[in-house]
């Protein structure tokens, strides 16, 4: 009997796993689909952020009630305000307006490098150390983005959207460091809460003084309800579901998730949205699959676990 309570309990894991993954990787269907009914990419991310800090400060009140302590230091918050302004303001920006003009496949598979940054910043700041797996590793998942970008690679150039997607890969994967290097407060929701509270406040604030519209928009909403929804499933459902799963799954079968959530996801978008993957695609995707399940070895100095959820969720094991 105790057998199969733990068997059933690591399948309900992997699926919760599972369901992150493809829920987190839903986001450029979510947008593409949002930005038809006249959503800006910055208006469609501060309207998630204000969903979700409305969420979290429910959570957190109810949290207190229970009597949870606050507990983050000045170092924790000049940690989380960096982590913000990087991983919750520039990163996420770039990433919405790269939706724009680049396909939901194509943002699926350029954003695959997010785990190989993960790797270098860890190894450059943590002082990790890199193994023969991890480079194998990045070596798929650089062939993969490679050949989603072989197009503009055998031109010599790259689109304005591919740019923003890896720079805003490269954010999301430096904040996570930040934040893991700087921040020691345990309790991540809190944490969550306050970055996602600093950035919708710079967002905010970006609205209103570079956009004629400002923050008027608000007053008349385009399908509000499609827009309440993106954040709640793909950013906050997959923070609890991913981050409450990891503590007792193996890296290996994380890897397996994170790869196989991936594809769920890019064929999604291929039937959600009519767009033709193309044999470089298919190339692209059965690299990165191989490339997560090489480099998803945990970094034991620190317990950084490549392939994880980048949005709003802390980097822990």
């Amino acid at each position: 009997m105790a057998l199969l309570t733990s068997d059933l309990d690591k399948q309900m894991r992997i699926a919760s796993l599972l369901a992150a993954v493809v829920l987190s990787n839903m986001k450029p269907i979510f947008s593409k689909i949002l930005y038809l009914e006249g959503w800006s990419p910055v208006q469609l991310y501060f309207v998630s952020l204000l969903v979700m800090a409305i969420v979290l400060l429910t959570h957190e009140m109810v949290s207190l009630e229970r009597g949870v302590r606050w507990g983050m230091t000045r170092r924790d918050f000049r940690g989380t305000i960096i982590d913000a302004i990087i991983g919750g303001v520039i990163g996420p920006v770039m990433f919405f307006t790269a939706l724009s003009t680049v396909t939901a496949s194509q943002t699926i598979l350029l954003t695959s490098i997010s785990p190989f940054l993960v790797v270098i910043f860890a190894v450059l700041m943590l002082g990790e150390r890199m193994n023969a797996q991890m480079v194998w590793g990045g070596v798929f998942i650089l062939a993969g983005l490679a050949a989603a970008l072989w197009y503009d690679l055998s031109e010599l150039t790259l689109s304005t959207g591919a740019l923003l997607l890896l720079g805003s890969s490269v954010c999301g994967a430096f904040a996570t460091i930040v934040h893991k290097k700087y921040v020691k407060h345990r309790h991540l929701d809190s944490i969550v809460f306050v970055k996602t509270l600093i950035s919708l406040v710079l967002v905010g604030a970006w609205l209103q003084f570079t956009s004629e519209e400002g923050l008027s928009f608000l007053a008349t909403p385009q399908n509000v309800w499609g827009v309440m929804a993106m954040p709640i499933l793909s950013f906050l459902l997959p923070f609890f579901l991913f981050f409450k799963a990891l503590k007792k799954t193996k890296a290996t079968d994380a890897g397996m998730v994170a790869a196989l959530g991936r594809v769920i996801a890019l064929m999604l978008a291929s039937v959600l949205l009519g767009e033709a993957l193309e044999t470089n695609h298919l190339i692209s995707i059965s690299l990165i699959v191989f490339g997560v399940l090489f480099i998803n070895v945990p970094l034991t100095k620190w317990r950084v676990v490549p392939s994880r959820l980048m949005e709003i969720g802390p980097l822990r094991k």
